[in-house]
């Protein structure tokens, strides 16, 4: 109970776990730096910064949920960034779709909600509603998107190496606390 870790520019905050659940355990997320979380993913599509808050409602026992109705918000400013050879390749196979790809190549995010479910085969499905304002050829727009997606994130998490990736980038931004010094061991103050 009462468990709080200063992660990624922010913290994930649990006040309380009782088994056998009968309610979620809810990890309260704030102020968690998108820029650090994508560095840790590190994809190459795209990249992202500014902060990011929210509730995830954790179920470790529920026969269908592992998150249930959990969301995320950002508490400031944001900016999205689609990697160039990315949205260039979208642009080239679909006009259409290049069109609206053109408008988020550089996105300055004013608000965005998203919900969050993930069931316990790893089904991630998320629903974002984001704003924000946009310049493409000389010309700013306000862009308002509606974004839902459905992915299996054990098997996206293995096809990133996400797990590498957070080793490495834990094992290069952590250290272990060390030891106190015994009385009867001669210690040298660092």
């Amino acid at each position: 109970s009462d468990v709080s870790v200063d992660v990624l520019g922010g913290q994930i905050i649990m006040k309380q776990l009782r088994m056998p659940q009968h309610d979620p355990a809810l990890l309260r997320v704030q102020n968690i730096s998108s820029s650090e979380l994508i560095s840790a993913i590190n994809p190459k599509q795209f990249a992202m910064s500014g902060p990011v808050s929210g509730a995830l409602p954790l179920w470790l026992n529920n026969e269908k949920w592992i998150i249930k109705d959990g969301w995320l918000t950002n508490p400031g400013p944001m900016t999205l960034r689609i990697d160039k050879d990315t949205a260039d390749a979208v642009v080239k196979d679909n006009v259409t779709a290049g069109s609206a790809i053109n408008w988020l190549r550089y996105m300055e995010i004013t608000h965005s909600w998203t919900k969050i479910n993930v069931d316990n085969l790893g089904v991630l499905t998320m629903q974002a509603a984001i704003t924000g304002k946009s310049r493409v050829d000389g010309k700013t727009a306000i862009v308002n998107l509606n974004y839902t997606h459905e992915e299996n994130v054990f098997t996206l998490w293995r096809s990133l190496r996400f797990g590498d990736n957070l080793q490495a980038w834990l094992e290069q931004n952590t250290a272990l606390p060390q030891p106190p010094c015994r009385k009867d061991k001669d210690c040298e103050d660092k």
